[in-house]
């Protein structure tokens, strides 16, 4: 049970340091021959290039005519990645609370099956947010540095390792009790005898 107690601990720690790193704002700096300077910032849901008048600095989900040409490509689906992971990630939360208390033999090993599942999916969506925020500065041929990339985006790398290693702990808890369902039917059958 320290397993799931520890990999629950991370998951809720994971949660809170992804939904901070997606609501502030500075996750890339991009190198912009336009506009070097230091207001310069991509976000999950605002982007800012650091113009005087206001043209390319609004959020990203709201569709306007002075955003639209400094629009990232994959803005809009790292926005509803973003709010698909956080849901999941309270969701999963949930559910792993509500397992400490609801705790039915025949349903245990199948409930911390689809945690673990579930955190997996999270991990995937999460890192893929990051993945594609770093990457698609390089479909507009702009070079990325460890300089470029802000301290969102390293909470939220953080975020998706704590999911990973949630993820391994409930795999380990899950294998766990399958071991035990095991060992308790072997030492009834052999009381049998």
């Amino acid at each position: 049970m320290a397993l799931f107690f520890v990999g629950y601990l991370i998951a809720v720690l994971s949660t809170i340091a992804f939904i901070v790193a997606i609501l502030t704002p500075k996750w890339i700096y991009p190198n912009s021959l336009t506009s070097p300077s230091e207001t310069n910032f991509r976000g999950i849901f605002y982007v800012d290039q650091g113009r005087n008048d206001s043209v390319c600095r609004d959020w990203i989900l709201i569709y306007k005519d002075s955003v639209a040409t400094c629009r990232p490509p994959y803005a809009v689906a790292c926005a509803a990645l973003a709010i698909i992971a956080s849901s999941l990630s309270i969701i999963l939360l949930w559910l792993a609370g509500a397992y400490l208390y609801i705790r039915r033999r025949r349903l245990v090993p199948h409930f911390v099956s689809v945690l673990a599942a579930l955190t997996l999916l999270i991990f995937a969506i999460s890192a893929t947010i990051w993945v594609v925020m770093i990457t698609m500065n390089r479909d507009v041929n702009s070079t990325i540095s460890r300089d470029n990339i802000g301290f969102s985006t390293w909470i939220a790398v953080g975020s998706t390792g704590g999911y990973f290693l949630a993820f391994i702990l409930f795999i380990i808890y899950r294998i766990d009790l399958g071991h035990r369902r095991y060992l308790k039917e072997m030492d009834m059958n052999s009381r049998r005898f």
